[in-house]
């Protein structure tokens, strides 16, 4: 063989070598299906205990801190499940999206001056319709029930 053809069949060979290395560099901090599926599955629970929390408020005892520490749980681990989401293609979000949307709603829809009773009731049945959507979406994950 040539000299030329030497450098070219080295040359392929680098480059072959290269893109071989990028695509190993370039996936070694994805996480496995099977954890992205369970960090999903994690945090829907997460979702799930902590709009309980927020349905099952003591409204004879609670103050509006306490309500809106509820909802605030409520808000931070449903931003949870966004993330988790988006690492399992196979997650089917949009019933759960929209009973999401229908709680954000309800909670936006509090008056100011509310005393916990009426802010418990104003959210209860988008809360609920969550609760059933999240529980409905671990059902479909395959997500058992000691997942957190």
């Amino acid at each position: 063989m040539s000299r030329g053809w030497w450098i070219a069949v080295i040359l392929v060979a680098v480059g072959v070598g290269l893109a071989v290395l990028v695509g190993v560099l370039g996936t070694r901090n994805e996480p496995s299906k099977s954890e992205a599926a369970s960090s999903l599955c994690g945090s829907l629970t997460a979702l799930d205990a902590s709009v309980k929390t927020l349905t099952t408020i003591d409204t004879s005892t609670a103050t509006m801190s306490d309500f809106q520490a509820d909802v605030t749980a409520v808000q931070d681990d449903w931003n949870e499940v966004q993330s988790d989401a988006q690492a399992v293609q196979s997650a089917q979000m949009g019933s759960l999206d929209d009973a999401w949307n229908s709680f954000e709603s309800a909670v936006k829809g509090i008056p100011g001056d509310s005393t916990v009773q009426d802010a418990s009731t104003s959210v209860k049945q988008a809360a609920d319709e969550l609760q059933s959507s999240v529980e409905s979406t671990m059902s479909s994950a395959s997500c058992s029930s000691g997942s957190a």
